[in-house]
């Protein structure tokens, strides 16, 4: 997901396919949105005359079922797509600005991305398992993915990659000493099936100038033959 389309909704107000598409499979759940959106499309012109309403329509209803998990703990259907539907009629769906709580999300996750390429270019450790703080790092993340029931025979792969990247950017210190002193952080992850949600956290304890500086006081303990350079 590029940074240009989420600032489209941030500017624009607007949600872009890629954008709505990436933010349903990180909140609800890695299915395929692309029929369930035009479905819901389809409803929208069904339901209005106007494209102002129908695009209206769209982006309350994307947004809604987007983060009604992570912000009233509502329990995902089965399947989960109905979630896009059903949300519309729930009392819920009219409590909130929705698309203007979306909105902040989108800009938290572009600050978030601002400080990662920021992070990054520092350098990274790898691999990761040769030093005691990175290895440590990766374990405790792997380890809330498998207690919390993240985990799974088909995404264990794909979570071991999404959590050694988030270990290579932001460096083992910063990771551990956010399981050790913030525990009401880790409690507020939303679920454990990427690096999304941790990162979020991160970024609400730590400044960018703290992270640089902790990140790169590990790095200079480390033997320079494990540190990859990283182009901006």
């Amino acid at each position: 997901m590029s940074i240009d389309a989420l600032e489209k909704v941030v500017n624009e107000n607007t949600i872009p396919f890629e954008v709505a598409e990436k933010y349903l499979t990180l909140y609800v759940s890695k299915i395929d949105w692309n029929d369930p959106l035009k479905r819901l499309w389809s409803l929208a012109r069904s339901k209005y005359s106007s494209e102002k309403d129908q695009k209206d329509f769209m982006k309350k209803t994307i947004s809604c079922a987007t983060l009604l998990p992570w912000y009233e703990d509502t329990t995902i259907p089965d399947p989960p797509e109905n979630l896009l539907f059903w949300c519309t009629g729930w009392a819920q769906f009219n409590e909130k600005d929705w698309f203007d709580l979306y909105k902040k999300n989108v800009k938290e996750d572009i600050s978030v991305i601002v400080i990662r390429n920021k992070v990054i270019v520092l350098g990274v450790i790898d691999p990761i398992d040769l030093c005691p703080l990175t290895r440590q790092a990766f374990n405790w993340l792997y380890g809330k993915a498998k207690d919390s029931g993240d985990l799974t025979v088909e995404n264990a792969d794909e979570i071991k990659m999404k959590f050694s990247n988030l270990v290579k950017v932001y460096g083992g210190a910063v990771i551990c000493n956010i399981f050790a002193n913030h525990r009401s952080n880790i409690e507020n992850v939303h679920n454990w099936k990427s690096g999304y949600f941790f990162e979020k956290e991160i970024i609400k304890v730590y400044t960018l100038e703290k992270i640089l500086k902790i990140k790169n006081m590990e790095l200079q303990k480390v033997n320079q033959k494990y540190i990859k350079k990283i182009s901006s």
